[in-house]
């Protein structure tokens, strides 16, 4: 089958597929300001993502109260942060000043969320719209329209300046801008709890991308409806469990986990969507996605455990990896070979099982991307006796592929993702 061919055989299963938005309909995600001291400074460094060749531009817009000097310190951050994510797409962030709660220092968040669009990595799944771009490798919204809105307290006693040597009566600015952003770039999501019912807050009763990728202590995947109730009191049990995990690799390719903030009692705009220190985490290491900041403490550094979240929802593919208009909505591609393909998405190995009976010959494995390059190719001799082999795929990076297997001219042709 001519590559051509199969790639209209997908697009023609697209069709009743149709891009969908929501936003966080409540105030975005917050960053609490404590009265403690902790005299810190983490130094920045330039950092990469785990598959991503690091890069993009990022344009802020200012409402007319943010004052020369936050200009200087939000500049310096998002200096920090094209160096440390990859896009082909500019990613346009509004900034204002005003005054929010006592207390509170900022607030992040996309300005909208996007699903179903064409080469989403997972079908009914919102992302932010600036990893969205990302993806899709085009602009989703309108050029002058922003894809991260921040708001920082105006009443809050700030330290604007960059080199790190925060008064212990002030809070760094920087810090808190590094915080924001990371919240718009989607760290960020739906989950919210009323009486002590959890739910998605959106009318496709949907997931983030970063809700998506939360596992609980049992490893299984709190926001699939199937196996955790939503709404549910169970779900809330799931949230306040103080045991979640998003699951990733480090930029030396090992494999962690990120510790999410699941206190005990929930707390809108904190709970969920922050991260705690965990023990893959540096000595020295302060986590930048926190809920909480303290006097005199300047972090300048992305932490490994945020840009490793990062990098799982979405951020890790290169830029221009996924460039077809295939979504996980279509269903696998078979013309009468019998065969399944699992777990999807997969990690590192891949089961490919067949019926024995049927497939008695050699078999040929083999793995395109969506650029149809070859990734992986593997002959199987023994099919007809023992009729399940795994395959390690370790070695590719995150993104969509399709997996295609041929026997007596039988083929078939799944598409998976590989986290």
């Amino acid at each position: 089958m001519k590559w051509s061919v199969l790639a209209a055989v997908f697009f023609s299963s697209l069709g009743a597929i149709a891009q969908e938005t929501a936003n966080i309909e409540d105030d975005a995600t917050i960053n609490i300001a404590l009265d403690e001291i902790n005299k810190i400074y983490i130094a920045p460094e330039t950092s990469q993502l785990k598959s991503a060749q690091a890069g993009c531009n990022m344009v802020v817009t200012y409402n007319n109260n943010v004052i020369e000097d936050a200009r200087t310190a939000i500049e310096y951050a998002v200096a920090l942060w094209e160096a440390s994510i990859s896009s082909n797409i500019t990613i346009n962030i509004h900034v204002s000043m005003e005054n929010l709660p006592s207390g509170v220092l900022g607030q992040g968040k996309p300005s909208v969320f996007l699903r179903n669009f064409k080469s989403a990595p997972q079908a009914g799944v919102y992302y932010p719209v600036a990893l969205a771009e990302k993806i899709a490798g085009k602009e989703m919204n309108q050029a002058n329209e922003p894809d991260i809105v921040c708001t920082f307290n105006g009443s809050i006693p700030w330290y604007f300046g960059t080199d790190g040597n925060t008064p212990v009566s002030k809070y760094d600015f920087v810090s808190a801008v590094l915080h924001e952003i990371g919240h718009g770039l989607g760290i960020s999501g739906f989950f919210k709890n009323e009486n002590g019912i959890s739910k998605f807050n959106n009318s496709g009763n949907a997931p983030s991308v970063y809700d998506y990728y939360i596992f609980n202590k049992n490893n299984q995947r709190i926001a699939d409806n199937s196996v955790i109730p939503c709404p549910s009191a169970e779900l809330t049990s799931q949230l306040t469990s103080d045991a979640l995990l998003v699951y990733g690799k480090d930029i030396s390719n090992q494999e962690k986990s990120a510790v999410v903030y699941a206190p005990t009692t929930w707390t809108n705009g904190i709970s969920i969507y922050h991260l705690k220190k965990g023990n893959n985490s540096e000595i020295d290491e302060v986590e930048t996605m926190y809920p909480y900041a303290f006097k005199g403490e300047a972090k300048h550094r992305i932490s490994s455990n945020t840009l490793m979240v990062l990098a799982e929802i979405g951020w890790g593919y290169k830029a221009g990896d996924v460039k077809s208009d295939v979504t996980t909505a279509a269903n696998d591609l078979t013309n009468g070979a019998n065969v399944k393909v699992y777990p999807n998405p997969c990690r590192n190995f891949l089961t490919v099982q067949m019926s024995a009976s049927e497939f008695v010959s050699d078999v040929a494995i083999e793995v395109f991307n969506l650029s149809g390059k070859s990734v992986y190719k593997e002959n199987w001799g023994n099919a007809g006796f023992n009729p399940e082999k795994n395959i390690d795929l370790s070695a590719l990076e995150a993104g969509v592929y399709l997996v295609q297997i041929i026997s007596d001219n039988k083929k078939s042709v799944n598409k998976i993702i590989k986290n």
